[in-house]
């Protein structure tokens, strides 16, 4: 048998009960935390895939909507200014001729390393306004996926730090009993005879 098989089968004689006289009290607080944890562990899955889920759904309607958008070609007007970090960038002021009427004019978000007179492809939504582009499939599913696993991993590190810190306080408790018993014993031994 491998190492890491003996070492998880001797975690699991540790964790069990069994009515073994030498088991502590808390060896027994011990092994209900772990089991509740396993328990809360499984129940995270549910908001996990929920969220998971509602994320999907939000990037299905936002890819519904890209039917309305489209995309055309656009030169920036203005130079570059200080950027605004709430932004990720900065506006810009960019100019496209629609396919009928006039050339219009309006704000897009772009990198400050975009200079003026360059040549972009902006996306307009149905009232030829500038907007994001719209978002893929392959967008959606990761954002979905990345919730889901998001959740579950903060759910196993509340859970992880739970167990962690209650190891802890029963370790003292357990180092406190061996020098109680100790003290005891040493008394015990070292009791003068009497005669």
């Amino acid at each position: 048998m491998s190492s890491f098989g003996y070492r998880i089968r001797c975690r699991l004689r540790l964790h069990r009960f069994d009515g073994n006289p030498l088991r502590r009290r808390s060896d027994r607080i011990e092994t209900v935390a772990v089991l509740v944890s396993l328990l809360l562990f499984v129940a995270g899955l549910w908001p996990a895939v929920g969220l998971g889920r509602q994320a999907y759904q939000d990037g299905l309607r936002a890819e519904l909507t890209a039917p309305y958008r489209r995309a055309v070609a656009a030169e920036v007007v203005d130079t570059a200014r200080p950027a605004d970090p709430s932004l990720g960038g900065q506006a810009r002021t960019v100019r496209w001729r629609p396919a009928n009427g006039p050339p219009r004019t309006g704000q897009v978000v772009l990198p400050q390393a975009v200079p003026a007179g360059s040549r972009i492809e902006i996306w307009l939504d149905a009232a030829g306004r500038p907007t994001d582009p719209p978002q893929s499939r392959v967008e959606t599913v990761t954002v979905a996926v990345f919730t889901a696993i998001g959740v579950m991993v903060c759910v196993s590190m509340a859970l992880l730090v739970f167990l962690v810190g209650l190891r802890v306080l029963l370790n003292r408790y357990r180092d406190a009993e061996w020098e109680r018993a100790w003290f005891l014993a040493d008394q015990r031994w070292h009791r003068p005879k009497q005669g």
